[in-house]
């Protein structure tokens, strides 16, 4: 599929310009997705995508292009930003998780729990905001993207609910 899927990418990036960067790996058998608005980086090999699908979505009026690779990661390249879907594993079932998430997903997410954490009495809520960002986050890494910077945000917003005795 790499030859299909680069020209799949690359010619979402020309009708949809202005989100994301696509910089080449040196030997030409992969490349760096870069998403502008974050710094945020997926690295990927052209023979590893097995798909390369265009879509629309009812709700929002920009397509999206959904990366599915051999190894059964997905990652959709949207108006959004890069979108994935979150992950459990760390978390158990949550009540209300969206299908998808995105980084600025996890801008909401953080500073809901951070303005929260300024009332008296709304842990539990802080407490919820925070685990939906947990099971972003462990999306995210499964997508094969960096969240060590957001990590370490959210272990702090966690050391600031433990503080104030929350369970």
């Amino acid at each position: 599929m790499s030859e299909e899927a680069r020209a799949a990418v690359e010619s979402f990036l020309r009708v949809n310009p202005g989100r994301f960067a696509l910089l080449p790996d040196d030997d030409g058998r992969g490349a760096r997705l870069l998403e502008v608005g974050t710094g945020k980086e997926l690295r990927i090999r052209w023979d590893e995508i097995a798909s390369a699908t265009l879509k629309q979505n009812p709700v929002r009026p920009a397509p999206y292009l959904v990366l599915v690779f051999g190894d059964g990661r997905q990652v959709a390249l949207a108006d959004v930003g890069f979108a994935f879907a979150p992950s459990t594993v760390s978390t158990g079932p949550l009540p209300d998780l969206p299908a998808t998430f995105c980084f600025r997903d996890f801008r909401h997410l953080a500073s809901a729990a951070e303005a929260l954490l300024h009332e008296e009495g709304r842990e539990p809520e802080a407490i919820a905001a925070v685990m939906l960002g947990i099971a972003l986050l462990d999306g995210a890494r499964a997508a094969g993207l960096d969240v060590s910077a957001e990590e370490r945000e959210l272990e702090g917003l966690l050391r600031r609910v433990e503080e104030r005795g929350a369970r």
